[in-house]
Order: C-alpha cells, then structure tokens, then sequence
C-alpha cells in the first residue's frame, strides 16, 4: 500500500467517476470542517469494528454478481464501489464519499500493480494544491488474486490476519479509505504518520499500514525457486532460448545476449524476452 499520492495530470475517465451530488458544493470549508472534527474524536470498540466488517463481508457475499465465495475468482468495479460506500455509511455516516464526489470520485481495479496493493491518488486539474482536485481509489487485482492461490502461508494486511481474499481486500479497501479522508479533509495524508495510523486504528482497528500480500516476486521463489538474477531457459518459438532474469513482475523479464539487442550497463547486448513464471526451467545454481 501506498501514501496518498498526488499527481498533476488529466483528470480520470468520466465514465468511472461517481455522480456529484448536487446538494454539496465541491471543497466546502464548512464541510469539510465539520468532517476533520468527526474524523478526529471518533471511535469504534473492536468488538463494533468487527461486527460490522463481519456485516460488509456478508453483504459483499449477498450482493455481488461477480464475487460468489469468500476466495473469489471473478471481481467487478461496482464490488470494488459497493464495498467502500458500505464503509462510508456504518463508520462516517455516508458523509465522506458525497464530499468527496462532489469534486470528483472514481473507483478502478489494476492488474498492472504487482507490488502496490492499492492506492489514492489525487489528481491536481490546473497543477496547484488548492485548485480543482479529483480523486482515484485503485485496488491491485492481482495482488489479491495471488492470495490465497497457491502459495501456502499466512496473510497479514495492516496487521490483520486475513482468512480470505475477501478479507484481505477489505482491510485494503479501508487503507485507501482512510488515504481519502485525510486528503479530502487536510489535502495531505502518509500512513507513516501518526494521523493517520490514529484513524486507522481508531475506525478499523488496524496495528500496522503494510500488506502482506503474496507479490509475484515472493510466487516465484516459493514456488519455482526463481528469483532476480538467476540463470533461466525457456522456449520462444520453437527455440529453446537461455538469459538471466532481469525483473519479476505479472511475468519474468529474462535478458537473453544477443548481438543485435540493447545494450545494457555491463557492456553486453541483451534481448528482452516476457515468460511467465510456469514456462521458465531453472539453470544451475
């Protein structure tokens, strides 16, 4: 997981964003004002804390069209939705994302994020602070597909043990939450800091702001004792080919010497190839 990030670029596709709602004004101080005093008193017993994510898991269960078991297989974007407005209304009182939408609010699952399981960006329309802001709450599918899959150990997600997929991305879910809160209300927010591990822990009875999620990386070595730098043969049409591996990421980059490729800082030519882990033999120690 990641500190709120703030980027200055276009603002996100219209077609994910969440519908403003028409009684709220974008960036109202008075708002926002009242939310940083609610936000900063609030707390939940654990006993609370856990009833009502027990609740959310139910209800995510009953509700999705995509998520049919707890270690689910399929996922959509309104899940992803569903889960977060779930949150905002047992633990804000439905507060945070209307404020949130009325300046610009979209939801998205990633494929391409292999080691970050999810993220709040804050997109700057005109590139000042204290200008337009819009923002993008991602979860890393793949991150949460590799769990619970076929690497065998236990998960921890901000010091929570998770028993499924689907508890696992709720305790994600609630980190990108409290990365909203905090970059609505005071437009700043790191989970290194104490604010924001506070709400954190006070809402959703996290210990820690790490994820223990199986990344490609760990895959690799547990179940194919492959890691960066080793010595690979694979097959590539037809011929079988050998290199070293260079980068693990959803698939292995192995840099194959050749004459014609790029050159690399050691002085040597490579050719990129991108196997996936199942189709690389390992070669020698």
């Amino acid at each position: 997981m990641t500190r709120g990030k703030q980027v200055r670029r276009r603002p996100v596709d219209p077609a994910v964003m969440e519908t403003r709602p028409p009684s709220i004004r974008p960036r109202d101080p008075a708002r926002l004002k009242t939310l940083a005093q609610q936000v900063r008193v609030a707390e939940f017993s654990p006993d609370v804390v856990r009833k009502h994510q027990q609740e959310i898991h139910r209800q995510v269960l009953a509700l999705s069209r995509s998520i049919d078991q707890p270690n689910f297989t399929r996922i959509g974007r309104d899940d992803l939705v569903r889960m977060v407005r779930m949150y905002d209304e047992r633990f804000f009182g439905g507060n945070i994302l209307p404020t949130a939408a009325a300046e610009g609010l979209a939801f998205s699952l990633s494929s391409r994020m292999t080691s970050v399981a999810g993220k709040l960006v804050t997109h700057y329309q005109h590139g000042r602070a204290d200008g337009p802001r819009q923002f993008e709450l991602v979860l890393s599918s793949t991150l949460l597909f590799q769990t619970f899959e076929d690497v065998d150990r236990p998960v921890e997600v901000t010091g929570r043990r998770c028993h499924d997929r689907l508890e696992a991305m709720q305790r994600v879910a609630e980190h990108e939450l409290v990365h909203l809160v905090e970059m609505l209300i005071w437009n700043d927010g790191n989970c290194n800091q104490p604010r924001f591990q506070s709400i954190a822990n006070r809402y959703f009875a996290h210990t820690d702001y790490r994820h223990g999620l199986i990344t490609q990386r760990e895959r690799a070595l547990r179940k194919f004792k492959i890691r960066v730098g080793d010595c690979v043969r694979f097959r590539y049409d037809g011929k079988s080919l050998q290199g070293r591996v260079n980068r693990i990421t959803r698939r292995a980059t192995v840099l194959v010497p050749d004459r014609k490729g790029e050159r690399f800082s050691d002085g040597c030519r490579y050719k990129r190839f991108y196997v996936p882990l199942e189709q690389l033999t390992k070669v020698g120690s």
